[in-house]
């Protein structure tokens, strides 16, 4: 698994925050994690672990490093049950004086009911020999992640964790999602006026048999691991068009700003059909979100025009998902009557799946915040869409944070709200 990073802030004490990859499957896991806290606690002990066979925040496993205001680091090896916690083994005083923001890291094998655990400061050579080594049977899978904890008693808080690496090495688990279909995506130079011409009949033909990149080549393009591409002409020379993408970059309170068009994953002005032209924006290059992600495969790769705002013409994607929703080019395939979501049987590789996933949304009248395109079904025959999501930091059809499922009970299998095709 890729190395991730990240920030818990503590803000009030006896205050438990958990972070976790969302798999409750694995079992043997090789894992390791690196962070800091951001100052030496006062009045009582900060906490951070590394947490494994995790059912839930009151039944799991975790090694945690206490961080006392002595400045003295202690490792713990502990079980949680029902809420109430056994050591598997005894406390170890791993430093002592230790400043703030000096990295530590933690490492757990886990084989079976087999369990060891070892940490160390992480700008030393790792120790060769486990701190810890148990048996324990009681969680034979769960997810893996982390947990910060503020004692009660704590009072110089805020107190930060930052994480620099949380990187899984070896794991049994569930093997992920993967959606294998032989359908291409492509849209005509002109919207499809009813009328099939020799021009359309050449056009339509020409597909047959091309290699060139359809849309859902394009989408998959901008996934985590999509090498860079760039481009060598025209108005993006020399720009990068194609690579792994990022939603958008972090606020003060570690919160990504939305935001992240098109033009401006590639460091570009643009200007639009009615004269409006947007500059770029330093902070978003390389990020996309979900409406600058969709438009980024349908607009600029696949040539559908694009507006700069709203857009009521239905001739051009407009900037937004609740905008697109009602006026993208193309056909609305389906929309939920308030109960009941869009028919899953309407629906084709390539069409927009829109949501009213944002249940806090202030704006009483907007029905739509979230914008994807719909992949087909996977190999558990569950239905799969792509989207760039604030969770999962950018394009993704994972299930980190609500699963890309049009089944089930999910968040999105729930609010889906109207197909749309272009």
């Amino acid at each position: 698994m890729v190395p991730g990073a990240g920030v818990i802030t503590l803000t009030t004490d006896l205050a438990s925050r958990h972070a976790s990859v969302r798999d409750d499957e694995i079992t043997d896991v090789d894992v390791r994690s690196v962070a800091r806290f951001d100052k030496v606690p006062a009045g009582q002990a900060c906490s951070y672990a590394l947490s494994f066979g995790y059912q839930d925040t009151h039944n799991n496993y975790r090694a945690r490093l206490s961080f006392l205001t002595s400045g003295a680091v202690e490792l713990r090896v502990e079980k949680e049950v029902a809420d109430t916690v056994t050591q598997l083994a005894t406390a170890l005083t791993l430093a002592t004086g230790v400043p703030a923001d000096t990295n530590w890291t933690i490492r757990v094998r886990r084989e079976g009911a087999h369990i060891q655990v070892k940490a160390w400061r992480s700008d030393l050579a790792e120790p060769a020999a486990w701190a810890v080594d148990v048996n324990d049977s009681t969680f034979a899978k769960g997810r893996v992640g982390l947990r910060a904890l503020a004692n009660d008693g704590c009072t110089n808080l805020p107190v930060g964790l930052s994480v620099s690496r949380f990187q899984v090495d070896a794991a049994t688990w569930d093997v992920p999602p993967g959606v294998t279909h032989g359908d291409w995506v492509r849209v005509l130079p002109q919207p499809f006026d009813g009328n099939w011409t020799p021009e359309l009949e050449q056009t339509v033909r020409g597909w047959a048999g091309s290699t060139a990149p359809d849309v859902l080549a394009y989408a998959a393009m901008f996934l985590a691991g999509a090498p860079d591409v760039v481009s060598g002409a025209g108005q993006t020379k020399d720009e990068q068009v194609l690579g792994e993408a990022g939603y958008g970059y972090l606020d003060p309170q570690g919160y990504r700003y939305e935001g992240a068009d098109f033009h401006e994953y590639m460091n570009l002005g643009w200007t639009f059909p009615d004269g409006t032209h947007t500059g770029p924006s330093g902070k978003q290059v390389g990020n996309l979100d979900c409406s600058g992600y969709t438009r980024m495969v349908y607009g600029y790769h696949m040539g559908v025009p694009l507006a700069a705002g709203e857009d009521t013409s239905k001739a051009r994607i407009p900037r937004k998902s609740r905008h697109m929703a009602d006026y993208a080019p193309g056909v609305r395939i389906d929309r939920t009557d308030g109960t009941n979501p869009p028919a899953a049987t309407l629906l084709q590789p390539g069409d927009l799946v829109l949501f009213n996933a944002d249940s806090g949304d202030d704006n009483p009248t907007v029905t739509v915040d979230h914008v994807g395109i719909y992949l087909g079904r996977d190999a558990a025959g569950k239905r799969r869409f792509l989207s760039s999501r604030k969770t999962g930091n950018g394009p993704t059809m994972s299930d980190l944070g609500g699963a890309s499922l049009l089944d089930g009970t999910g968040t999105y299998a729930r609010t889906l709200h109207t197909v749309h095709r272009i």
